[in-house]
């Protein structure tokens, strides 16, 4: 996993506002996260199957995702509700965050090394939204 540990930042977005639309994200929300300032990324990986994920974007908020592979976390969703996820590794550079009890459509977050960037692939049902982030 130490392909994904380190700093990123968004360089582009494909999709997003449908997104946040399936997710029940509010107007007012879903612009101010358009208009924002690219946010940034920090994945750390301090134990064994531990990871800590900090989002920061700027003006909204720092989201911190710290888990534990295969082990169920409050997460928080886009939507401002909170779920239990849990995270599986598919391989050393691909983590899957999935709904411990999907919803009606499910809601499952990637993030996986292509090269030189981290893309994070967020579905929603059949809504599908591509952010791609670059190391910094």
């Amino acid at each position: 996993m130490a392909k994904l540990v380190g700093k990123w930042k968004l360089d582009r977005s494909e999709n997003f506002e449908d997104y946040m639309v399936a997710l029940g994200v509010s107007l007012p929300i879903r612009k101010a996260a358009l208009i924002m300032p690219s946010p940034t990324c920090e994945i750390t990986n301090p134990a064994d199957n531990a990871f800590v994920i900090k989002m920061n974007v700027p003006v909204i908020m720092t989201h911190v995702q710290d888990f534990v592979i295969g082990q169920p976390f409050e997460d928080l969703v886009p939507n401002g509700e909170k779920q239990m996820t849990v995270v599986s590794q598919e391989s050393d550079s691909k983590l899957v965050f999935a709904e411990e009890n999907p919803s009606d459509p499910p809601h499952v977050v990637t993030r996986e090394i292509d090269g030189d960037e981290m893309v994070m692939t967020l579905l929603k049902g059949d809504v599908s939204c591509k952010r791609v982030f670059k190391r910094i």
